[in-house]
């Protein structure tokens, strides 16, 4: 939509509230002094709000806007009404949560003093009566869904009037929403198009002064809102609301916000007819709201602040995400420290068992194992140095036995081989066939380049995100199995996807010492495998590896008896 375009609509909806305001009748006191709503931006657009509410403003007019509220925001405006001697006071504040919504709450004020007491006879009795009005509201709005939120607010209308006084309960419904994301076929315009509803005094409060109880009636408000660029690029935004309520006439409210520089809006409006406007200048999170309105006797101008403070809602959501991830995190650290502490302590435990059974190879062995594990532990070095030590005796033990077989053996040949002199040996034919050195071990051969994957749709993403998610769950819970395949499906679709990498390989390793631990060396390799395909410069599983086919080969060689 074009500029020209823009001035046109405004000067149609103008035409359009004027004939309309010329049909309608007067309230006749009927509405309460709440009716007009509040804030200043609000005011300043003719009271065009109902598709907007996206300040804490959102109390009065649409309490389904507070789910669309980013910031916690403080809103206060002043106004006096010199030519009666009247003052308006409104104050409101929004509090969002990524979890749960946004909390709101809101006052608003109406008050005069010096009214004349007169009896039946018109005798002036007195001027110093006083009249206030108050409505204090609690509301609470939440998206449920990415296009539609939803809120309502209860509210306490109190009023004292001449040594009389009453109050009444209230409650007021609303929803702001947008065309659905479903709709693949709509135009590009409607995604700068929003639409609210809301019903004031869904439930009316009613009040009683002296004899009778007076409700407030009901206001019922649909309207929609556009936003466009114009020139400059800068952004307006069309409002339009119609509003009904009994015994009063429908009601046009047409408004326009135009944001002519960065710190600086104005606005103009049309409220049933009459002519409004308003500016908003803005230094980083602060405000300054000014808003006029043509009165039934004098204008009325109004002056408020606001202050936006705090994070985003998607700043604190990020926030409580990563909390959470480091949370888990530690939990993960904790319990592999944990397992690995166990592990540590149950291999030591059977190698101390074995030195005391004289078992010294197996002790060895077991220390092995320990070293792939911790190699800088200290407890483990003293009991290897012990078994190596002992071991060296019994090595040279079985060395002097040996020596002694052989002495003894030789002095037999010997004896024998004196005694059959006069017999020539018999020579046997022995065919010595000398064997082939061991080839080398092939070094592996390099895995065929993983084909460039196709980005993912958002599908896949979103099932990669319930996977992962899924995964960090179970983790929580303790389900580790559980964990390990939710991580390996989402890491067949998405290998660089957030932390699975980390992950997955902190899992195969763990595992892969449970299974070593527990004498399982190829179980334990195949784990290490795993967890080097994932992270191929990890330099712990290339490490486990080297030893756990060093271990391998050398199992092999005490099995075969050293041929």
């Amino acid at each position: 939509m074009s500029g020209r375009a823009l001035i046109a609509s405004l000067f149609f909806l103008s035409a359009l509230a004027a004939s309309t305001s010329a049909l309608a009748a007067d309230d006749g006191g009927t509405r309460s002094v709440f009716a007009s709503g509040a804030g200043n931006r609000a005011l300043g657009m003719g009271g065009a709000f109902v598709a907007v509410a996206d300040d804490p403003s959102a109390m009065v007019w649409n309490a389904g806007g507070l789910g669309r509220l980013e910031r916690l925001e403080v809103q206060a405006t002043h106004t006096e009404y010199g030519d009666v001697g009247s003052r308006e006071d409104f104050v409101s504040f929004a509090i969002p949560d990524w979890r749960w919504g946004t909390a709101g709450l809101s006052m608003h004020y109406y008050g005069i003093d010096g009214v004349e007491s007169r009896d039946d006879g018109n005798l002036l009795l007195g001027s110093n009566l006083s009249d206030s009005e108050m409505e204090i509201a609690m509301g609470f709005g939440r998206p449920i869904s990415g296009t539609l939120s939803v809120g309502g607010a209860v509210k306490l209308q109190r009023q004292s009037l001449a040594g009389f006084s009453g109050s009444g309960l209230g409650a007021d419904l609303g929803v702001l929403g947008r065309a659905p994301a479903s709709l693949r076929s709509r135009a590009a315009w409607t995604e700068r198009l929003t639409w609210g509803l809301s019903v004031r005094n869904a439930v009316q409060p009613s009040i009683r002064l002296d004899r009778e109880s007076v409700r407030d009636p009901s206001v019922v408000r649909a309207g929609f809102a556009y936003e466009q660029s114009t020139f400059g690029g800068r952004p307006a935004l069309l409002a339009l609301d119609l509003e009904k309520s009994p015994g009063v006439a429908t009601r046009l409210h047409a408004g326009i916000d135009v944001r002519i520089h960065p710190l600086l809006g104005i606005r103009a409006g049309l409220n049933a007819g009459r002519l409004t406007a308003g500016m908003g200048v803005a230094w980083r999170d602060f405000r300054v709201e000014y808003a006029y309105a043509n009165g039934d006797l004098s204008s009325i101008h109004r002056v408020g602040v606001s202050r936006a403070l705090g994070r985003t809602v998607v700043q604190k959501r990020d926030a409580a995400m990563k909390a959470r991830e480091a949370s888990i995190q530690a939990a993960l650290d904790e319990a592999f420290q944990k397992r690995q502490t166990e592990q540590l302590e149950d291999l030591l435990t059977r190698v101390k068992s074995a030195q005391a059974e004289g078992n010294h190879e197996k002790a060895l062995e077991l220390l092995a194992t320990v070293a792939i594990l911790d190699p800088d532990r200290l407890d483990a070095r003293a009991l290897e140095e012990i078994s190596q030590r002992e071991r060296a005796k019994q090595l040279r033990a079985d060395s002097l036995r040996l020596k002694l077989a052989a002495d003894s053996l030789a002095l037999a040949q010997r004896r024998a081989a004196e005694a059959t002199a006069k017999v020539p040996p018999l020579r046997p034919n022995v065919i010595v066939q000398k064997s082939a050195p061991a080839a080398p071990s092939p070094a592996p051969a390099p895995g065929p380049a993983r084909p460039e994957r196709p980005p993912l749709t958002p599908e896949q993403v979103r099932v990669v995100e319930r996977l992962y998610r899924s995964g960090l769950g179970a983790m929580a819970e303790r389900r580790l199995d559980d964990a390990l395949r939710y991580w390996e499906l989402a890491w067949s679709m998405a290998p660089g996807y957030k932390r699975l990498t980390e992950y997955l390989r902190r899992e195969y390793l763990i595992r892969g010492m449970d299974s070593f631990a527990s004498g399982k060396l190829d179980q334990a390799l195949a784990y290490w495998e795993k967890a080097r395909e994932v992270d191929p410069g990890d330099p712990r599983a290339a490490s486990y590896i080297t030893r756990a086919r060093t271990q391998q080969a050398r199992t092999r060689e005490i099995m075969s008896g050293g041929r």
